[in-house]
């Protein structure tokens, strides 16, 4: 039935491999072409593996963290002796007081522009009990929240660190409103 259509090779087998090629090439061909019933959002959520969620609206086109998006600062500035509040990604932290306590440096970044930016740096550790001079260098992790509006711009309106080696966990210490002081 084949044969005038499509060459096939000569001798035993050869139209058992001939067809097994032209299935394969098939399914192969069905498998990436045309529409298959799937929605864009069912193809992105196989795609990103069996258990994701599937996606429901359209993607932005900017997201907060782009240059040419919103771009949140930490808090708002103007504070005399702060440093870092006011800023977009701070690298140092000062709250502006006398002690080691209220500051953080070497501070990086993670998730910035999301509903909460997670970072990590060296802040000043005092045990419970200690007085604040007792503090020495520890490394701290930072969660700034509360993405809103502060003074017209868009801001962490709310800062925190803890110090996890030390068996704190979030929240473990007084949020901190850098948006009022």
């Amino acid at each position: 039935m084949l044969r005038g259509l499509i060459p096939l090779p000569a001798g035993p087998g050869s139209l058992r491999l001939c067809l097994t090629g032209l299935m394969a090439g098939a399914l192969l061909l069905t498998g990436c072409s045309g529409p298959t019933g799937r929605t864009s959002e069912t193809r992105a959520a196989t795609a990103a593996g069996p258990g994701a969620p599937a996606l429901t609206g359209a993607l932005p086109t900017t997201a907060p963290s782009d240059p040419g998006g919103p771009r949140p600062v930490l808090g708002a500035a103007g504070r005399p002796g702060t440093r870092g509040i006011g800023a977009a990604r701070p690298t140092l932290i000062d709250l502006g007081g006398t002690g080691a306590t209220g500051v953080v440096r070497d501070v990086s970044w993670q998730d910035w522009g999301g509903p909460h930016a997670t970072g990590t740096g060296t802040a000043g550790y005092s045990a419970p009990g200690a007085p604040p001079s007792a503090a020495t260098p520890q490394p701290t992790t930072l969660v700034a929240s509360d993405l809103g509006d502060c003074n017209g711009r868009l801001s962490y309106r709310v800062l925190t660190w803890y110090f996890p080696q030390h068996g704190e966990v979030p929240g473990a210490r007084p949020p901190l409103d850098v948006c009022r002081g």
